[in-house]
């Protein structure tokens, strides 16, 4: 007597919900590998790991804001404003220490500036940030001149956004180190874990005696950090800075990465972790688009694609236990 197998539907929708995220991204890389066999050359992995840092850099950014219950529409606008300043103060025979220091200095200035309106002066968060944001579009544009600010390499600078240990990129190094960190203190620690608690649910964590005021502006300021940081990365891996407005396309791709990354949690929940494998699948997936011949528009188009499908998944999650806001 031969056994009938019973599919269980549910156990079939529990693992897509679950691991569908990661399985999609293998089959996705796979078809388009096979397509264009340079893209798996080694080089060429390297390559994409280079080319994904940046962006997973202020994905991770913007991982932290939202962690902690904020959004911020300006991150690209910060880290072009930063990756400009840090060109200037280069070109004008400063250290590669103080262009650092500045621009994480003024990614913590920014980050301030936005908590104080959220918070204090009540301006709700997504208008606050788009006005911080064109500011900082305003400012870059009047600091470059509406030009291209091109460095000399200096080999200490250059080895953060150029550099290689063997053969990987020292830039993804970096992403790695950050990664760790990041995930740890939101993990780990009393802080990151009551931020969590913060962006999860305000209500019930003013219930239990949070201040959701404070952590919503650690939030802030950590993404802020990050951002600045990350500006002087580009810097160093541009060898300058472009006077092209590039804020909103990092901002698109940021997102999608973060909320991408969410969908690795059975609950939808924002993932250090998740965030950075989604920015390096985007690199990743542009990269082959490329080498398939793709256009760059379509590749926006296919980016504007996985952002709404991410929050999809985010939102189908949530609402499984009960909780439907994303912003």
């Amino acid at each position: 007597m031969v056994n009938k197998i019973k599919i269980n539907p549910a156990g079939i929708s529990t693992i897509l919900l679950s691991r569908g995220t990661g399985i999609g991204m293998i089959i996705i890389l796979c078809v388009l590998g096979i397509r264009a066999p340079l893209f798996f050359d080694l080089a060429n992995i390297m390559t994409v790991l280079k080319q994904g840092s940046v962006l997973t850099m202020i994905a991770l950014g913007l991982t932290a804001v939202l962690i902690g219950g904020g959004f911020d529409m300006g991150a690209g606008a910060l880290v072009q404003l930063t990756c400009n300043l840090s060109a200037g103060l280069i070109i004008a025979g400063t250290s590669a220490a103080l262009a650092l220091t500045t621009g994480v200095a003024v990614g913590l200035c920014v980050g301030l500036i936005n908590g104080f309106l959220v918070i204090v002066v009540k301006i709700p968060t997504f208008v606050a940030t788009l006005g911080t944001m064109f500011v900082m579009q305003g400012v870059t544009s009047w600091y470059n001149g509406g030009k291209a600010l091109t460095i000399k390499v200096i080999p200490g600078f250059a080895m953060l956004g150029q550099g290689r240990i063997a053969i990987i990129p020292v830039i993804f190094l970096i992403v790695i180190a950050v990664c760790i960190i990041l995930n740890y203190f939101f993990k780990h620690t009393r802080t990151g874990i009551r931020m969590y608690a913060t962006g999860e649910n305000p209500a019930a964590a003013k219930l239990k005696g949070l201040n959701t005021k404070k952590y919503l502006l650690l939030s802030y300021l950590l993404s802020g950090l990050i951002l600045g940081f990350t500006g002087v990365l580009q810097c160093s891996y541009n060898y300058g800075a472009s006077a092209i407005t590039s804020g909103m396309d990092f901002l698109i791709q940021a997102l999608s990465a973060a909320y991408l990354g969410s969908t690795f949690s059975r609950t939808g929940e924002l993932s250090v972790i998740g965030t950075v494998i989604s920015g390096m699948f985007i690199a990743a997936l542009s990269n082959a688009l490329i080498i398939n011949g793709t256009s760059n528009q379509q590749i926006s188009g296919v980016l504007g694609v996985i952002l709404i499908l991410s929050i999809l998944l985010t939102v189908i999650k949530k609402r499984e236990i009960g909780q439907v806001t994303i912003f």
